[in-house]
């Protein structure tokens, strides 16, 4: 369910709960495209503390609107995102890197109002750092690169499993690329988070090609030999071969806007 509302000049307030299908995603398009027509610049107050994920057809319907509105968003100003959700918080600082006109900002369920204030137009400080995964914008909606650009915690991994597993409602089958640049170890947990092993059993239904530039030699060969007894096929290039990984993928990378 979608509950929207202007909560002031040009900012709409969405507050999404439960399960989401294709109606509930219309009436927050309804709702922002009045606003378009009203307002020249428009900001968004999203809360998806309640968010229990989406049908295919509702994913579908937003992915269209999406692509077809991709000329309008030099007319969006702000967006707030307050979530819960470790996976969604990562996913609003990557789509902050893609969409450098949008200033997007997630903040914690108690953060409402500080949230409410800076889509209301309010200078907020950031006060965080920033994820050791960053998202590649590819030219294949079934394709999803990573760079990890520093220290591996277990933060980072829960929230890239979440998203590609919301990532696996749109596409059966995906091909992963990571990218490992400045690479500064990971978590000794991640070897024995329960969840994460069940993520990545997950994985192995749904992905195809998997290529790991960079890191350690000993981590390109451990990827390797490992490769050789799952179902998908893995590939390791060295750190200076990246665009030999894209071409295997038959992929390109997009650059941010």
């Amino acid at each position: 369910m979608i509950v929207a509302e202007i909560i002031a000049p040009g900012v709409v307030g969405l507050d999404v709960t439960g399960k989401l299908d294709s109606d509930d995603v219309k009436v927050a398009i309804l709702a922002i495209e009045e606003a378009l027509e009203r307002f020249d610049e428009v900001s968004l107050f999203v809360d998806l503390t309640g968010y229990a994920g989406a049908t295919a057809s509702a994913i579908l319907t937003d992915v269209r609107y999406g692509f077809s509105h991709l000329g309008d968003l030099g007319r969006y100003k702000r967006v707030a995102v307050i979530s819960g959700h470790a996976w969604i918080d990562t996913l609003v600082w990557l789509e902050a890197r893609l969409v450098r006109k949008v200033d997007i900002r997630r903040f914690a369920p108690e953060e409402r109002h500080m949230a409410k204030v800076f889509a209301k137009g309010g200078e907020i400080p950031r006060g965080r750092a920033e994820p050791a995964i960053a998202r590649i914008a590819t030219d294949r909606d079934d394709l999803f690169a990573f760079r990890i650009t520093d220290h591996l915690g277990k933060h980072d991994a829960h929230a890239l499993i979440g998203y590609l597993e919301e990532a696996w409602t749109r596409n059966e089958k995906v091909d992963l690329m990571v990218v490992i640049e400045n690479y500064d170890g990971f978590d000794l947990s991640l070897l024995v988070d329960p969840a994460l092993w069940k993520g990545k059993v997950a994985s192995l239904s749904h992905v195809r090609r998997y290529a790991v530039v960079g890191g350690p030699a000993a981590m390109r060969g451990a990827a390797a030999f490992f490769g050789a007894f799952l179902p998908m096929e893995i590939r390791t290039f060295e750190r200076g071969h990246e665009s030999e990984a894209w071409h295997w993928l038959d992929a390109k990378p997009q650059f941010a806007t």
